[in-house]
């Protein structure tokens, strides 16, 4: 049995498209003298959309682009993710399901059992779960058909409770009682550079648990904050990869049958070798790209301010979109230094792109002078800073509107979670592009845009301290502890969920524990305010994370 998959770039809730892609790859498998092509989790629809599921036309739509695509498995079986109804009285009104289509029909539609409800995915409000069993039969191979989840019963892969397990039926226990030949899984896996290995060990696990081959098939591409990475895999049934699929990108691989039924002991795991800012700059870059695609828009406008975050967004924009899709502007006041304006022009030369210098100065004192019965017997604050913030919004706005590019936010993880930042100015933006790195993380990123694309950012941008330049001799410092300090408080915090406590018998200051943990709690409403953030790590603000609104804890 020659067998095909298929890791494609889909849309969500463009029907058209992505049926048209699925049935142009069964007849390039087709004429390959492929068996069996197999597509991701969702694929008909794209994963995941949301409460166009709750459409009953949308559903409809699936099932007749379902049709169109069984007339073309006319010696050749494919295998399609789509959601169907549950004609059942109770529960759900939909099933997560694959279709198995053959000699122009369809022979088979298996349902999802185990239902996600946690972090950014919540598939729970839609799909009913699986409670039926069984296997597909074909070239007289017992094949065993899972989605995503299905493959594997721990929490554990999620990182949230290391030793919990999370769902209650284990489908492998079920379907190995049929002794499959091998186990097919199609997924939708959001990336996070710290998930990649530990999904692929349970493959590999349940690949040797139950002697088994096993054929995961992972999406690609990006869906707003959602990036999936593909790096789809075929194990042997020692738990060995026979085929790995590329990272980011589409591909299809074709292979024997007959390849995966290898008992070698090499233990040939393919870890991901790459560094860790290899996959995050592959991944924003893919990010960017479907955003602008996927939404049909082509420029993007950025206030490049001489400082480090948006100079590493301006790199990615260009990297991602060419240079000449890229346009800045500098908004200079009178707090503004000479360097970051300098700094500004040479990376605005290094990147080749268009600019603009808009002086706000007079803007400010305008807004001041108009404030100035109002504000009188008070004295200077954050009010008068914010001003300056709010005037470079409502600029970089205006010139989105009036050219159609597309603004992008500049804002890193840790402004983002102690609220160092304000509303309706620098948190403007369709896209925040670097929302899910730590300030950290994003010096990191520089280094490593530098190092492998010719010195794009200036190297005086990534040695400056740190300031938002909205008040003389000012320092980010002045208003939170080191950047090295911080993110070590907001990752415990945020991705270990420690508390107050714990935090602190780590050997972390406590007054600047008790602090930072008070900012992240009542910045919450600026949060709740932010624009979708690229996610690259398992828990980003958004719907990764979700919290009170109002409340006290």
């Amino acid at each position: 049995m020659k067998i095909a998959i298929a890791q494609l770039n889909y849309q969500v809730g463009n029907l058209d498209f992505n049926s048209q892609k699925i049935i142009n790859t069964i007849l390039t498998a087709k004429n390959q003298g492929v068996d069996l092509v197999i597509f991701s989790e969702l694929s008909i629809c794209g994963y995941i959309p949301y409460d166009l599921l709750n459409y009953n036309f949308f559903i409809d739509d699936c099932y007749k682009k379902l049709e169109e695509i069984k007339l073309q498995c006319t010696n050749i079986a494919a295998i399609v993710g789509l959601p169907t109804k549950n004609l059942k009285n109770t529960g759900k009104k939909l099933y997560n399901s694959a279709a198995f289509l053959y000699d122009g029909e369809i022979q088979k539609v298996i349902h999802k059992t185990l239902i996600p409800n946690f972090d950014i995915i919540n598939e729970d409000k839609y799909f009913e779960e699986n409670q039926d069993f069984s296997i597909i039969n074909f070239k007289n191979k017992k094949i065993a058909l899972t989605i995503a989840e299905d493959l594997w019963d721990e929490e554990k892969i999620h990182g949230f409770f290391e030793n919990k397990i999370m769902f209650k039926n284990a489908p492998m226990e079920y379907l190995n009682k049929f002794n499959p030949d091998f186990i097919v899984n199609i997924a939708a896996q959001p990336f996070a550079y710290n998930q990649t290995d530990c999904k692929k060990d349970f493959i590999y696990k349940n690949a040797k648990k139950y002697s088994i081959p096993i054929i995961n098939i992972n999406q690609v591409g990006a869906n707003t904050e959602l990036i999936y990475e593909g790096a789809s895999i075929v194990v042997d049934k020692t738990g060995n990869t026979i085929i790995s699929s590329n990272r980011f990108k589409e591909d299809l691989k074709i292979f024997e049958f007959d390849e995966i039924t290898n008992t070698s002991q090499t233990n040939n795991h393919n870890r991901n070798s790459d560094d860790k800012y290899e996959s995050i700059y592959s991944a924003l870059i893919l990010g960017i790209k479907d955003f602008f695609e996927k939404s049909n828009l082509k420029k993007a406008v950025v206030g490049l301010s001489g400082g480090l975050d948006s100079a590493v967004v301006v790199a990615l924009l260009v990297n991602a979109l060419g240079k000449e899709n890229v346009d800045v502007l500098l908004l200079p006041t009178k707090y503004s230094s000479q360097h970051s304006i300098d700094d500004s022009l040479e990376m605005v030369k290094r990147c080749g792109i268009k600019h603009h210098i808009v002086d706000i100065e007079e803007l400010r004192k305008m807004y001041l002078k108009t404030m100035e019965k109002v504000f009188e017997n008070t004295k200077e604050d954050i009010t008068e800073e914010n001003i300056q913030a709010r005037i470079r919004g409502s600029v970089l706005m205006a010139y989105s509107n009036k050219f159609g590019n597309i603004l992008l936010n500049t804002s890193n993880k840790s402004e983002a979670a102690v609220g160092y930042s304000t509303m309706y100015g620098d948190m403007n933006g369709a896209l925040a592009v670097i929302g899910d790195l730590y300030k950290s993380e994003v010096y990191e990123l520089a280094d490593y845009i530098n190092q492998n694309f010719n010195n794009m950012i200036p190297q005086n941008i990534i040695d400056k301290i740190p300031s938002a330049e909205l008040r003389p001799n000012q320092k980010d410092s002045d208003s939170l502890p080191d950047y090295e300090i911080l993110d070590k408080i907001l990752f415990l915090y945020i991705e270990q969920n420690l508390s107050e406590e714990e935090i602190i018998k780590k050997g972390l200051p406590q007054e600047i524990v008790h602090r930072i943990i008070r900012l992240v709690n009542s910045s919450e409403f600026k949060r709740f305010q932010m624009p979708p953030v690229l996610k690259i790590s398992r828990k980003s603000f958004g719907d990764g994370r979700k919290m009170p609104l109002v409340g006290r804890f």
